[in-house]
């Protein structure tokens, strides 16, 4: 097969700090390995061997334990629906919001070798007759040994689709494990309307559960509706608590703790009646029990003129670095006279970062585009309140696709905030950007339904090789898109360069560390703009490390 290969010009590299290791994983594989490791330190003990503490790490060795592969998961949002009250409790009740709305859903499966592909499908979360069936349940006895070959000893690899699927309530991608690999899917979401308070458009990649992610870029102030929408997919109740930081500094919410959502069943809050009059807002979601998902439906009206809306979708997990891919800015000429006028600051560019800890961050701010680092105000050294959500000017960015990277000295959370317009006095449409995970092989991006999309990668500290395969409606796999990202710029490569028909692209990246996101713009009289991330690799962890502890 035969492949595009596109080298770009070479910028000054950027150098990122080390990122902090995660927190390890308890379960009761841990207590079985534990008793193993405990008897096997009182043997040694007993033989008079004493280790250095210093190197302790070295002489043993964090121990893992082998989790069977199992069903990959992914939830995507509820509708977009106008806020009309509430009712006891905090629930928001909902109205319809135009006679344009649109929300669907697309999704994929990747087949094995053989061209067999995991039973899949996309259903409601609440449960009931699935909405599209991707492939059909493989048989428990031929789910073991996945094929490698077709019956003519080829390799045929392709996909099964699901394509613009109408939605009415949220809804999960479930797809069987093969041969104790992970299946790689992934499933996107998609609104537009081109009428109504929420006209615009909105569009997020279905969320693997987790039990402890965050909600960067939030507002509460007069005219601006944030929702957070939890869902629960799996078996297990979940206990969600709620952390949140504002501007001023920790926001004390009783009502954001303690929060049960059974088995298959969602929660909707509305924020404000937690942190009310707020202009740059984090959330963090910690789950015990059952992992959940979570977005906040995000809305701004300005008197009677739509001032957009959005998903806001989990950000890559709090390290000492982050890097914001998909920042698009338009030109000043548009921006300015829209932002000048009164009310309309929140719409400039700019980044959320959230320091949950109790010492101050120092962030030094590097922003790059097509042709390498773009200068910031004050050389982008910026001081972060601790316990608190600071927002960073990118007005002075000239118009493009960048990537903000940011290196603190303690663990920070990001986001940055985009808006598209066209007219004073007229209808825009907003973005919040969360921060990217490094991208490795086996990525699912699904396009969005309706709308145009771009996908933006960055190389902050060397080059890269990034590897695009289409996949059609019908499931076929295209020709591999193959080309270089230099150190210290931003590349952005139009979905339709991978072809007419087009509905979701496999991404696969080698060399220094690369990260990327997808932006979908509307044309037309409506703006629209929503960026969505690129999910983590789907082949899952094979491993759990092991903690042990007294």
């Amino acid at each position: 097969m035969s492949a595009t290969k596109k080298v770009l010009q070479k910028a000054v590299p950027a150098k990122l700090p080390a990122k902090r290791s995660g927190t390890w994983v308890r379960g009761a594989v841990g207590v079985a390995t534990g008793v193993v490791l405990l008897s096997a330190t009182a043997a040694l003990a007993g033989a008079s061997i004493v280790q250095d503490l210093d190197g302790a790490a070295e002489q043993f060795p964090v121990p893992t334990a082998a989790v069977p592969a199992g069903e990959y998961s992914a939830v995507c949002p509820e509708p977009l629906r106008l806020l009309e009250g509430t009712v006891e409790g905090g629930d928001p009740e909902f109205s319809p919001v135009s006679e344009t709305a649109r929300n669907r859903v697309s999704a994929m499966t990747l087949s094995d070798l053989g061209g067999t592909v995991p039973g899949s499908a996309v259903a409601p979360l609440g449960g009931g007759d699935p909405l599209a069936v991707i492939a059909e349940q493989v048989p428990e006895a031929e789910q073991e040994n996945p094929q490698v070959s077709n019956a003519d000893g080829l390799t045929n690899r392709v996909a099964g689709v699901a394509s613009g699927q109408a939605v009415e309530s949220a809804s999960v991608l479930r797809a069987q494990a093969l041969g104790e690999q992970r299946a790689t899917a992934g499933a996107g979401f998609t609104y537009t309307a081109t009428d109504g308070d929420l006209a615009g458009l909105a569009v997020a990649a279905c969320q693997v559960p987790s039990n402890d992610f965050w909600l960067v870029g939030a507002v509460t102030t007069v005219g601006a509706t944030a929702v957070l929408n939890l869902h629960n997919p799996s078996e297990s109740p979940a206990t969600v608590d709620l952390e949140l930081y504002g501007s001023e500094g920790v926001i004390d919410a009783p009502g954001g703790r303690g929060i049960l959502i059974a088995p298959n069943e969602s929660e909707s809050i509305v924020v404000a009646g937690l942190a009310a009059n707020q202009e740059n807002l984090a959330v963090r979601v910690q789950s015990n029990g059952g992992r959940v998902s979570g977005f906040i439906q995000q809305s701004v009206l300005r008197g009677l003129t739509p001032g957009g809306v959005g998903l806001i979708q989990a950000s890559a997990s709090s390290a000492s670095s982050q890097v914001v891919p998909g920042i698009q800015i338009q030109a000043s000429d548009v921006t300015d006279p829209i932002v000048s006028q009164d009310g309309y600051a929140g719409a400039a560019p700019s980044l959320q970062v959230a320091v949950p800890g109790g010492t101050d961050a120092v962030l030094d701010v590097r922003v790059f585009g097509p042709n390498g680092e773009v200068e910031l105000p004050d050389g982008g050294v910026v001081t972060a309140a601790a316990g608190s959500v600071t927002a960073i000017p990118l007005d002075s960015l000239p118009e493009g696709n960048y990537t903000a990277v940011l290196s603190s000295d303690v663990l920070i959370s990001a986001s940055a905030r985009v808006s598209r317009g066209a007219e004073p006095e007229e209808p825009l449409d907003l973005a919040q950007v969360p921060s990217a995970v490094r991208l490795g092989s086996q990525h699912v991006s699904v396009l969005p339904t309706g709308a145009d999309a771009d996908f933006v990668f960055t190389a902050p500290t060397g080059r890269a090789e990034v590897r695009l395969t289409p996949v059609t409606a019908e499931g076929a796999l295209g020709e591999e898109l193959v080309f270089d990202v230099a150190g210290g710029t931003t590349v952005t490569v139009p979905a339709a360069d991978l072809g007419k028909g087009t509905v979701a692209a496999l991404i696969g990246v080698s060399g220094d560390p690369a990260y990327g996101a997808q932006i979908a713009t509307l044309d037309g009289d409506t703006p629209g703009i929503s960026v969505a991330p690129i999910p983590a690799g789907s082949a899952g962890q094979q491993s759990v490390a092991v903690n042990i502890g007294f």
